[in-house]
């Protein structure tokens, strides 16, 4: 279905499902490994005996996996190793008006990564979260991702999960997975940070659960925004809209351009297309188009104009940008990262990445050097704030005792 305007509120189902969601994060956290076990029954229809994979089990799981497959795996693997490893920062120390300012870098302990396996298995997910985890310096990743029917999990994601040296790894999926991780259980370790895509009630667990643990944000439905000029191939627009589409009936598709050329050939494309939605939509130049995105801050965001670097600056609000003629898919198998926020959440934090594993601590030195001019603007304040004993703490010399 083509529409020619884009709705201005998204409404998804998300709150008519907080109260179902919330019951089975509470049956976890109340009842553990026994909850996990009934729940997998219930939901994915496969009896387990335990919930945790060994290193064994996770051999004997990538056994099924084609060497092809797993040479693909090994490249990415490096590829994304490599630029994290670049984008890693630097502690910081400055001297500054006679004190040493800085900010050291340290990784979280311990995080959980969800990786889905519904209709279908995404191991480039894995990667996406583990490969940043590990190069910040995380010292225990642990992972879940629902069973086979043979009891495994899927065999990519088992030899990803043995590449990452994962601690533990869990064959269990849905919400009752992500309230494990969040509260533990008898098998399941609890962790300080939830990251990874899922579907609607994975997500709403990730939202029940961020009061007793840090989350990334929440995920899905897929979103894509194309700004396309006169010069753009249409055919190419239509592939990365069709491939976006494969995400499901809920992927928001929107065209934003002033050519009625590339309208007319991409409605011809899609006009028989009854399962998705797709917005096209005519505007008067690429800077209007550029500006609807803002407002949007869509997951994806395709720029087919000349020169797109040219318009790297006008753009505040996107998960991710791919420029010229490459399609936007190479982003969720190369980087930088396919987790990417939705939902506008584009418009307070970007894709998944070392700095989603790091915190920085702040560090201060203060001398007998320090500014006599700075010193005393801070006693001045603390005074104001009627801190007296934070005002005589500060500077060289004894305390003044205050009465």
């Amino acid at each position: 279905m083509i529409l020619r305007n884009i709705p201005s509120n998204r409404t998804a189902e998300f709150g008519n499902l907080v109260d179902y969601v919330r019951s089975i994060v509470e049956y976890v956290r109340a009842y553990g490994d026994k909850a996990l076990i009934e729940l997998t029954r219930k939901y994915d229809r496969i009896d387990i005996d335990s919930i945790k994979l060994d290193h064994e089990d996770l051999e004997k799981c990538a056994e099924a996996l084609p060497d092809d497959v797993k040479r693909s795996i090994d490249i990415i693997y490096s590829h994304l190793y490599s630029f994290n490893s670049i984008i890693m920062p630097s502690d910081i120390k400055i001297e500054l008006n006679g004190m040493i300012l800085g900010i050291i870098w340290r990784s979280i302990d311990r995080i959980g990564i969800y990786v889905p396996g519904g209709r279908r298995a995404y191991p480039s997910t894995l990667f996406m979260a583990g490969v940043p985890a590990v190069v910040a310096g995380v010292k225990e990743v642990y992972i879940s991702s629902p069973p086979t029917g043979s009891g495994c999990i899927n065999p990519a994601i088992a030899y990803g999960a043995l590449k990452l040296s994962a601690k533990g790894v869990y064959r269990i999926g849905g919400p009752h997975a992500i309230a494990a991780m969040a509260y533990g259980t008898e098998s399941v370790v609890k962790v300080s940070k939830i990251v990874g895509p899922g579907n609607i009630y994975v997500q709403i667990a990730k939202y029940l659960v961020r009061d007793n643990v840090d989350i990334d944000c929440i995920e899905g439905p897929t979103e894509l925004v194309i700004v396309a000029d006169s010069n753009a191939d249409y055919r190419k627009i239509v592939v990365d809209m069709k491939a976006q589409a494969e995400h499901g009936g809920d992927t928001f598709i929107a065209l934003l351009t002033p050519s009625s050329e590339i309208i007319e050939e991409v409605e011809k494309e899609l006009l028989n297309d009854t399962e998705h939605t797709y917005y096209i939509v005519m505007v008067r130049n690429i800077d209007e188009a550029i500006e609807i995105a803002n407002s949007l801050a869509p997951e994806h965001l395709s720029l087919y104009v000349k020169d797109p670097h040219s318009y790297l600056d006008k753009i505040r609000n996107a998960g991710a940008v791919t420029l010229g003629s490459e399609p936007p898919a190479l982003v969720d198998y190369l980087g930088p990262n396919h987790i990417l926020p939705t939902n506008g959440w584009a418009r307070t934090r970007g894709a998944l990445s070392v700095y989603d594993f790091l915190k920085p601590i702040a560090t201060l030195y203060s001398s007998r050097t320090a500014s006599t001019e700075i010193i005393s603007a801070a006693k001045s304040l603390a005074e104001y704030e009627g801190f007296l004993l934070h005002r005589e703490s500060m500077g060289v010399g004894s305390v003044q005792h205050i009465k």
